[in-house]
């Protein structure tokens, strides 16, 4: 009866598996790496996502010491960077780099696809030094999501609410398959925020149908727009996550948005330096 039932019966269409999504986490021996490794190994276990630890060698200091690259050091520096992917309770693989350019990291996004690049942002200015300004401008160029963890966030890594900030113009999400996988995997509830000196219900309403026909709404499982009152809009998206409670905010980098100046390096460093949560950033286009 069995044989019989299952012969007639149409075949069931296996259940294809999305691609592992891969965390590709800039890496190196300060505090701030650190973090961001731990973050992204605790965002990484229940989801299934594999990290990719990429250590650029421009510059490396070691126990202290100053190392230039060059092939009689790569051993050591592979086992001090294998000795944080060892720390991992993920599946962890290494990438070392001579310098990190526009062209590598698109290699490395399409080899690791679907990739999402995880940077630590210090607590201590001084210590941006650690990362050149060239790797921070390849990875701030909207090409590529870039997830940016504060040293000091302590809060969980499994957001359960997001808050997207948005201005009511139209845009399309570039490159979007590995920030639409984590967000789908996590379902948080999320927040549509957008912050203006006036009120202004119609750009709120806008900004909600914008972010719902991007399709990020669709990894949500409840969503609602928020409008902020403020002046400056750093200040008011920082008003907006205590608001909101969010764990995770999403910024949508668009060349001409409202939203675009944050990408100025002066505005950018201070919502970098204030934010109390991890940022994610979605390149994006107009229209």
């Amino acid at each position: 009866m069995t044989l019989n039932l299952v012969q007639n019966t149409p075949s069931a269409v296996p259940a294809t598996e999305p691609p592992v999504l891969s965390l590709i986490v800039l890496a190196n021996f300060f505090p701030a790496a650190r973090r961001a490794i731990r973050y992204a190994a605790e965002l990484a276990a229940p989801l299934g996502a594999q990290l990719v630890l990429l250590h650029v060698r421009e510059v490396t200091v070691l126990d202290g010491e100053l190392l230039p690259a060059g092939e009689e050091r790569d051993g050591e520096l592979l086992m001090a960077v294998q000795s944080l992917a060892d720390e991992a309770y993920v599946p962890t693989s290494v990438e070392l780099v001579p310098n990190l350019q526009l062209s590598t990291a698109a290699e490395l996004a399409k080899r690791y696809a679907p990739a999402l690049f995880v940077l630590g942002h210090a607590e201590e200015v001084n210590e941006e030094g650690t990362v050149s300004q060239a790797v921070l401008e390849v990875l701030r160029s909207g090409e590529f999501p870039l997830l940016v963890v504060p040293e000091v966030y302590s809060g969980p890594a499994a957001p359960k609410q997001v808050m997207v900030a948005a201005d009511g113009e139209p845009f399309t999400l570039h490159k979007p398959a590995a920030a639409l996988q984590l967000l789908t995997q996590l379902e948080p509830r999320m927040t549509v925020v957008t912050v203006s000196a006036v009120q202004d219900d119609q750009t709120c309403a806008m900004a909600l149908h914008q972010v719902k026909a991007s399709g990020l709404s669709d990894a949500a499982s409840h969503i609602c727009p928020e409008a902020i009152r403020h002046g400056y809009p750093v200040q008011g998206l920082l008003k907006a996550v205590h608001q909101t409670g969010a764990e995770l905010a999403v910024l949508i980098a668009r060349r001409h948005s409202f939203l675009s100046a944050m990408f100025h390096r002066s505005v950018t460093n201070r919502l970098l330096s204030t934010c109390p949560v991890p940022m994610l950033l979605l390149p994006a286009t107009d229209g």
